[in-house]
């Protein structure tokens, strides 16, 4: 049985797979933990996971544009994860996988905790038309940014939070270390730290939740030594908060819910491969648009520094409420 998760490993290390046989594979590492769920481990490592097995089915030249699925079952971090990885589709410009992500249980049967579909495209030489989006506001730029935890500290020694509040932020997602990360100041997580400080004002109170964003910039500590690192470590990174943005944008946290995390994702990149890196600063811009049966849907986007979409992430979320007292008295 593998040991809970190392604070020295890189990620890197957490990203290594080691072959099985019949396109079979296993992390070298149990995943880690994020949030407060310990020892639920953090949803992108079983993302990162598929991204990189299917990966390594594929013939070089073949990037990845599309990766699809569903959580359905949370992973733990006291054993490795498995990936399983099959062959649909294999022809001379585009290839697809179907992954299943497992972790074996204490009687040795395997648990599948994701699967997804992964599509691939070799590029092409032309493309008719290229247009995209902006983020929806102009946000700080990061050379004038603190650092995340820097920016907490100065919110602790402002008065805005507690030591106490700060120690349970850096134990929750200090799962992402391995990324430096500068909060944009107009937006809602760098105001209530992450949603946690709940009874902070923010300056987009008078906006409807479907209008408020949060957005950072980040970039990987360490560098990837290959495109297909590159395209994992953004993955990895893709599947963080997105199921929290109700919470802080609404000033409620986990004790005002009995249940929240993805169930679904969408991922998708609009760069091939060989031109992403993680090492480069990026803008992450996060919404949430709808909230309805007791789930959520939330949107990430991935912007370079030039401010062209790099990925999209969208994901709906379970987010249900704490049962109603019954309102009867004890006689």
């Amino acid at each position: 049985m593998a040991k809970p998760e190392k604070q020295d490993l890189t990620l890197t290390d957490h990203l290594t797979l080691k072959s099985l046989g019949n396109d079979s594979f296993e992390t070298t590492h149990p995943p880690g933990k994020m949030a407060n769920f310990p020892p639920v481990a953090y949803g992108g490592y079983a993302l990162a996971t598929a991204c990189k097995s299917a990966y390594l089915t594929v013939p070089t030249g073949y990037h990845l544009y599309s990766l699809q699925g569903n959580f359905l079952g949370p992973a733990t971090t006291d054993r490795p994860l498995g990936a399983n990885v099959r062959t649909v589709r294999q022809t001379r410009a585009f290839a697809t996988r179907q992954v299943e992500v497992t972790q074996k249980r204490d009687d040795g049967v395997d648990r599948v905790c994701l699967i997804a579909i992964a599509d691939f495209q070799v590029k092409e030489q032309a493309s008719l038309l290229e247009y995209s989006r902006p983020p929806r506001m102009t946000y700080s730029h990061y050379e004038n940014l603190l650092a995340r935890k820097e920016a907490h500290q100065k919110h602790m020694e402002d008065g805005k939070i507690t030591q106490k509040l700060f120690d349970a932020h850096e134990n929750a997602f200090g799962g992402m270390r391995f990324f430096e990360q500068r909060q944009c100041p107009e937006a809602v997580f760098a105001q209530n730290l992450w949603g946690m400080a709940k009874y902070l004002p923010t300056t987009q109170d008078h906006l409807p939740t479907t209008s408020k964003t949060s957005a950072e910039w980040f970039r990987c500590l360490e560098p990837m030594a290959t495109p297909i690192d590159n395209m994992t470590s953004m993955t990895w990174f893709a599947d963080g908060a997105i199921s929290i943005l109700p919470l802080a944008f609404n000033h409620l946290w986990l004790e005002d819910i009995s249940a929240c995390s993805s169930l679904d994702f969408s991922l998708r990149f609009f760069k091939s491969g060989d031109e992403i890196d993680t090492c480069k600063w990026h803008l992450r811009e996060l919404t949430t648009p709808v909230a309805s049966e007791a789930r959520s849907f939330g949107e990430s986007w991935l912007f370079d520094e030039q401010g062209s979409p790099v990925a999209y992430m969208s994901q709906q979320s379970i987010l249900r409420p704490r049962p109603k007292p019954s309102g009867r008295g004890k006689l």
